[in-house]
């Protein structure tokens, strides 16, 4: 058995089900330190995640998940 491999599955299964998890987290660690477009609003309050980026950002969750099965079979023999 590869250790590698099943390195690559587990890894890659637990970061697609944290992408599809909390894909707000996701992007507002990417964008952190980042000046925002637009400086108007209440102090304290947060822009809402735009469906599409959010969509996005659990599709390739979602397709990380599909690698760390792929990994995981090859890695069992399987495939």
């Amino acid at each position: 058995m590869d250790y590698r491999t099943l390195l690559a599955a587990v890894l890659g299964a637990g970061l697609g089900a944290v992408l599809i998890a909390v894909p707000e987290a996701v992007v507002r660690a990417h964008t952190v330190g980042r000046v925002p477009g637009d400086r108007g609003g209440e102090y304290g309050s947060d822009d809402e995640l735009d469906g599409r980026i959010r969509r996005l950002v659990q599709a390739v969750g979602a397709a990380l998940i599909l690698a760390g099965l792929y990994f995981g079979a090859v890695a069992a023999g399987v495939a």
